[in-house]
Formats: C-alpha cells, structure tokens, sequence
C-alpha cells in the first residue's frame, strides 16, 4: 500500500481564508446597520423637536385668540384695536386692526430657529356660526438678507 504524505493544512487553508472574508463582510454590515440606525434615531429626534415646536406656536397662538375673544364677547360692541394691542403687547408681537364689524389679527411666532408660524385671521361679531375666520396659517422659512439670493457662485471671471 502506498500512503499519500501531503501537506494536512493544504485543505484547512481555503475554509480558514473563507470564514476570514465572511466574518470581515458580517462586520462590516453590521457597522453599517448601526450607522444607519444611528442617523435614523438623530433625525427622528429633529423631527419630534420640530412637530413639538410647532404645536407649542400653534398653542400660543390659539391662546392668543381666546384671550382676544374674551376680551369681546359675542353680542357686545367692538373694542378698539389699540385696546387689544396694548393688552396683548406684554405677552405676544401682534398687530390688531379693524375691518367692517370685526378686527384683523396678524402674528408671527418663531418655530425653532428656522421657521417662522405667520397667521392672519378675523374675528367677527358673532352670532351663529364661528366668529373666527382664519385666512393666513403658514409655516415660513428663514428670511434672507436682501443680498443672499441663494446662489452659488461657481465661478468668478
């Protein structure tokens, strides 16, 4: 009988570089899943402060108006406007005017530093119905210095 002498690591050397490469590739996913997941719970966070900051503006403003309304209640005469913005002026930046039978309500209240909540609504003198009519309610972007058109200059002869 002949007996085969070789090299007994010959056979061990693919199956050791393969669980090597396996075990790199395992790795590097798993970095990859946690950078992700990390990144995800960041911008979650931004959103939950941004949905919270806006709801907190919201309520400042519908607080606002229920002061307003208080201070006119329905079936009674009109305040002047200047009453209502003395009044308000200590807690909100507002500007109070007259239209008809009712007033203009204009505000802006900051949501987080980026945004700004803008609303202009009316309220009238009452009676059925709602005496509110809001007819501004959004949401505004940073304002731009007049200069910063938002361009990029790509080059410069």
């Amino acid at each position: 009988m002949s007996e085969k002498k070789g090299n007994p690591l010959y056979g061990i050397g693919g199956v050791t570089l393969l669980t090597v490469l396996l075990v790199l590739c395992l790795t590097l996913f798993s970095v990859l899943a946690l950078s992700s997941a990390q990144a995800d719970r960041r911008l979650s966070e931004k959103s939950a402060a941004s949905v919270t900051a806006y709801y907190e503006s919201e309520n400042q403003i519908l607080e606002m108006m229920r002061q307003i309304e208080g201070m006119w209640p329905a079936g009674h005469r009109r305040p002047q406007a200047s009453d209502i913005s003395v009044r308000l002026a200590s807690k909100y930046d507002v500007w109070v005017d007259t239209e008809g039978d009712g007033l203009i309500i204009y505000t802006e209240l900051p949501v987080m530093e980026t945004q700004t909540l803008q609303v202009e609504a009316y309220i009238g003198p009452g009676g059925d119905g709602g005496r509110w009519e809001v007819r501004q309610w959004q949401l505004l972007p940073p304002e731009q210095d007049e200069g910063d058109m938002g361009f990029l200059i790509l080059w410069e002869p």
